[in-house]
């Protein structure tokens, strides 16, 4: 039943897209080398994901201000650099929110193209306000499949990780632990993303040879967890599989604790800063992913570096963000490629090429997503360490886990 809710949900969303589309005519780009290129964008500010991206607007200032340093993006039918324009508005979370500020972006605002929004219900629903008005996005943090599978032409996405990529490393890493775990019980967010993440997972777990002991799927808004921490504790599995954003996450492992669950380990999907410093002690063991880690050398790191420094960004507090900031280097590069103004160029530039990034190249596959993996991390002495894989981890996995032993 709640499966059809949301389905519902995400279709009247859908149409309530199309219906505003309808509602304005289309407007053709006017390419021009006046400048500046403007980049509209939506950012979670408030509501259920601020505290995933509450500091990312002062984040793309910054961005701006140091990409611009250099004068911003060569166009070659300009023979010039043109700098770089954000406009900014607060999606507050909400997917219908997201359709009317797009519509805003593409209509009062004119501008050039789009980057973003985050997350898999606003991307899908705000996807179709970039198809009816022919602008190009690179969306971040958009990683349930069902995006990409409509045949959109101008929506394309850099999630980090993609849901099937999510934990690879994380069940590589556990073929090479003793004891080998021999079961695993996913408990999982109600949302489209956690459960995409979680149909790879089970796969994946199935070919570490791992049986599936449970699959508990709970709403965002439950609080008590007595039932499923009952069903761990009868089952008593080597592996938990929590895949749920940070805050639904935080009731489950402090009954888990209080109700003395065990296991020889406990992997969440999504252990923020945020996590840490509301669970404490609780948090203690946690293994989880992250798309980049501070210190890894890649392409446009240090103009990462710098911007996350002088915007004060953790991306251990906001596991997202390079997702963020790749959609920002992967359209500008696009627009340089495309050497014009041009939404249809630079569509086509991001359709055909390969892009730079501080986790590595980034190519996007058929429907316009692309495939990135994570790091696997592990909360040790308080502390989001990276794990795995081994060439790049500051600290050895520690498994069994001591602390839920």
């Amino acid at each position: 039943m709640k499966q059809t809710r949301r389905k519902s949900l995400l279709h009247s969303v859908a149409a309530l897209a199309l219906g505003l589309a309808a509602a304005i005519p289309f407007q053709a780009q006017a390419a021009s080398c006046d400048g500046p290129i403007k980049l509209g964008t939506t950012i979670s500010s408030t509501g259920r994901n601020a505290t995933l991206a509450d500091r990312w607007v002062r984040m793309t200032e910054v961005f701006e201000a140091r990409f611009n340093q250099d004068g911003g993006v060569f166009v070659k039918e300009c023979d010039k650099k043109l700098p770089i324009k954000f406009v900014i508005y607060d999606d507050q979370s909400v997917p219908a929110t997201a359709v009317t500020l797009y519509e805003r972006l593409a209509t009062a605002d004119k501008v050039d193209f789009f980057v973003g929004p985050d997350w898999s219900a606003l991307s899908f629903a705000a996807s179709q306000v970039m198809e009816t008005h022919k602008t190009p996005s690179v969306m971040s943090n958009a990683s349930a499949e069902n995006i990409y599978t409509r045949g959109l032409k101008y929506a394309f996405g850099v999630p980090m990780p993609t849901a099937k990529q999510w934990s690879v490393n994380y069940f590589d890493l556990l073929k090479t632990v003793s004891p080998a775990p021999k079961s695993i019980f996913f408990v999982v967010q109600d949302n489209l993303l956690t459960k995409d993440i979680t149909a790879n997972a089970v796969e994946q777990a199935k070919a570490a040879g791992m049986e599936v002991l449970g699959n508990e799927i709970f709403a965002p808004e439950l609080k008590d967890f007595t039932a499923i921490t009952l069903k761990l504790r009868r089952a008593n599995p080597d592996i938990i599989y929590i895949a749920s954003y940070d805050a639904p996450a935080m009731p489950l492992i402090q009954q888990m604790r209080q109700m003395r669950v065990k296991a020889l380990d406990v992997h969440l999907t999504m252990t923020t800063g945020a996590l840490l410093k509301t669970l404490g002690a609780d948090a203690e063991g946690l293994s989880g992913e992250i798309p980049w880690f501070p210190g890894m050398q890649g392409d446009y790191s240090e103009l990462v570096t710098e911007v996350l420094k002088d915007a004060d960004v953790d991306v251990r507090d906001y596991l997202w963000t390079m997702s963020r900031l790749s959609s920002y280097l992967v359209m500008v590069q696009a627009i340089e490629r495309a050497g014009a103004v041009d939404r249809e160029k630079v569509r086509d530039a991001l359709d055909h090429g390969t892009f730079k990034s501080p986790v590595g190249d980034i190519t996007f596959l058929e429907g316009g997503i692309s495939e990135t993996a994570a790091f696997t991390t592990q909360v040790q002495s308080g502390v989001l360490e990276l794990v795995a894989p081994k060439a790049v981890a500051n600290k050895p996995f520690i498994y069994p886990s001591v602390s839920w032993k």
